[in-house]
């Protein structure tokens, strides 16, 4: 019920924004898999995890949901219209999989493709969201573009962005990730596999990531800072969060298992090594935090930023990451 009630943010929204990378590099292949065990392309990955996204949002209050496109200026625009959302979902498809029948070519103008939207979208409140497999064109420029133009976009709040990653090769992909990390309301998510592994480094065994979670968390993590956008950061969660992510009032013994486990995962993280062979300090400030010496904070206190033991850790982290 916690993660339904997040779903409910999405009718706030004027219009949901899909747009997916169609450059020639689409075509190669990616890390996800079908439920065959089959290696799909990144064009493929995109168009399956959009459909789903779309399974859910079928059943979910919105206004709009447009589909476009880095180099063609094909747009599918979604309405409800009254329809149920079996049939709503069944026209959708079958216009998602038209789009998708015409294969990628060209180059990524992540950086213009984004001017271009948030200048037709002024004044108005859109989710944005990014399917993309690599370097966008420009390469450095491009990114601190990128970057300058979402860290001062009007509204954030009511303006997330989301970077739906699909790729097997996490150096091109790496900007969209430091992108996050610095700008305020938004989110990068791989595809489930890549995501359900992080999450059990970061949190531990206890917290439930189901594929169904995870979706949810492509959805509308970028709009939750303070929990589905957290949820990789290497910080336990309070209670009172953790109550309202999943719906349960948890009671000491069950808050002290998902705790306790969350310990457990920081102890087993591996170190790498940086590009000189020394151990990462970002991994060994990770791996040798004393959590539990402030599990009554993470009780008590409502949010995990109002910790101050969260705070002082997260600055450490970021001197070291630096």
């Amino acid at each position: 019920m916690g993660l339904m009630n997040k779903l409910m943010m999405l009718s706030e929204f004027d219009c949901l924004e899909f747009i997916v990378d169609d450059s020639g590099l689409m075509t190669l292949l990616s890390d996800a898999v079908t439920a065959t065990k089959q290696t799909q392309t990144r064009w493929q990955e995109a168009q399956a995890r959009l459909k789903e996204m779309l399974d859910i949002l079928a059943y979910v209050p919105f206004q709009e949901i447009q589909v476009c496109f880095l180099n063609r200026p094909d747009r599918v625009v979604l309405k409800r219209q009254g329809r149920d959302p079996k049939s709503f979902l069944v026209d959708a498809h079958r216009r998602i999989d038209a789009a998708f029948h015409r294969m990628p070519m060209g180059g990524t103008p992540v950086f213009e493709k984004l001017q271009e939207s948030f200048a037709m979208g002024a004044n108005r409140s859109i989710a944005r969201y990014l399917f993309c497999d690599g370097t966008p064109k420009g390469g450095l420029l491009a990114e601190e573009g990128i970057t300058r133009l979402l860290f001062n976009r009007q509204n954030p709040a009511q303006n997330p962005m989301t970077f739906l990653i699909c790729s097997n090769t996490d150096v091109e992909v790496e900007w969209m990730n430091n992108i996050e990390e610095v700008v305020p309301y938004c989110s990068a998510c791989d595809d489930f596999a890549n995501e359900a592994a992080e999450v059990l480094r970061d949190q531990g065994m206890a917290l439930p990531f189901t594929k169904g979670f995870w979706l949810i968390c492509s959805l509308i993590a970028a709009s939750n800072p303070e929990d589905l956008d957290a949820i990789n950061e290497s910080v336990p969660f309070t209670k009172t969060t953790l109550d309202n992510l999943l719906g349960v009032n948890h009671d000491d013994a069950l808050y002290r298992h998902y705790f306790d486990h969350f310990v457990k995962a920081q102890h087993a993280r591996v170190v790498e090594s940086d590009e000189y062979g020394r151990p990462k300090k970002a991994d060994q400030l990770k791996k040798n935090h004393n959590w539990q010496a402030h599990y009554g904070d993470f009780v008590r206190t409502p949010m995990a930023s109002q910790i101050l033991a969260v705070q002082t850790f997260k600055q450490q982290l970021k001197q070291a990451s630096g």
